[in-house]
């Protein structure tokens, strides 16, 4: 009868473990650790003042602070560890809403391999999310061994949205999508 039962106590510990939503949270995590998927958001800054041609370092227009709240309501369920941004004010205003707060990473703009080998050293595995301009979002795509899903994003376009997928092999997958007001 005490075998019985201690058999008994244990198959009902076995099933509450198993159940409870710290064990759900854990295999999730597992299975991130599992796959070893880096995941590369690439997004442009958002609309940037353009009455004042002499200015290098514009702010958002209400446009772009719009945008930047779509970029985070877009992103909501993803839990990004890493926010990489270039020096510029409109990229790190772009990026503010999502990050929360959160440290930001400042990258040269032009300097993809050092992005690329930054990303791939440091957050292996992890989910980052990077904010670049419409003349270097596809080549850090490419420099990550990706194919451009497009020929080109003109001054006007500040809807898309790529998500890089870098398998532990190192086969990259490049998703493009839209996100908040579609551009002109």
């Amino acid at each position: 009868m005490g075998r019985s039962l201690l058999l008994f106590v244990f198959v009902i510990a076995a099933f509450f473990k198993m159940t409870s939503p710290l064990a759900s949270e854990t295999s999730q995590e597992s299975i991130k650790q599992k796959t070893g998927n880096t995941i590369i958001y690439l997004v442009r800054h958002a609309e940037k003042v353009t009455t004042d041609p002499q200015d290098e370092d514009p702010e958002l227009t209400a446009a772009g602070f719009k945008r930047a709240e779509d970029l985070k309501q877009f992103l909501k369920n993803e839990d990004i560890d890493a926010f990489f941004t270039t020096p510029y004010k409109r990229n790190q205003l772009t990026l503010s809403p999502v990050a929360q707060g959160r440290k930001l990473l400042v990258y040269d703009a032009h300097d993809f391999k050092q992005l690329k080998e930054r990303i791939l050293r440091d957050y292996k595995g992890k989910t980052v999310l990077v904010v670049g301009h419409s003349n270097t979002l596809l080549p850090i795509i490419e420099a990550f061994g990706g194919k451009k899903p497009m020929t080109q994003i003109t001054d006007s376009q500040y809807d898309n949205i790529f998500k890089l997928t870098i398998s532990s092999q190192g086969k990259v997958q490049v998703e493009a999508q839209k996100f908040g007001v579609q551009s002109a």
